[in-house]
């Protein structure tokens, strides 16, 4: 005949309390990933075209940002930060090309 004493040290050893109630409320498991951004990378490209982008090198969505990076028709480097929720710039910065500094020279 088996012993008791094999479960019951069993069960000191592991302790229900770290198992969750069925009815206890639990830490959220991984988020979900987030849903599309309300503008589209295309409408994110028409945005920075609109203001001067002539030529998108990189584009990205980072934070619930959309990211631009391009040239102007002069050669400028230029990145253009939008909300992808409704496309308004949070940050535009334009750096004149090589040619321009040089001229200052």
């Amino acid at each position: 005949m088996l012993s008791r004493t094999p479960f019951l040290a069993l069960a000191v050893a592991c302790p229900l309390w770290v198992l969750p109630h069925p009815g206890q409320a639990q830490a959220p498991g991984p988020s979900a990933p987030s849903q599309q951004p309300a503008v589209s990378m295309e409408q994110a490209r028409r945005i920075a075209a609109e203001n001067g982008v002539v030529r998108v090198e990189e584009i990205s969505l980072e934070r619930d940002e959309w990211k631009v990076e391009g040239r102007d028709s002069t050669g400028a480097e230029i990145e253009i930060k939008l909300r992808a929720s409704d496309g308004v710039i949070i940050r535009m910065e334009r750096e004149r090309p090589a040619s321009a500094r040089a001229d200052r020279k």
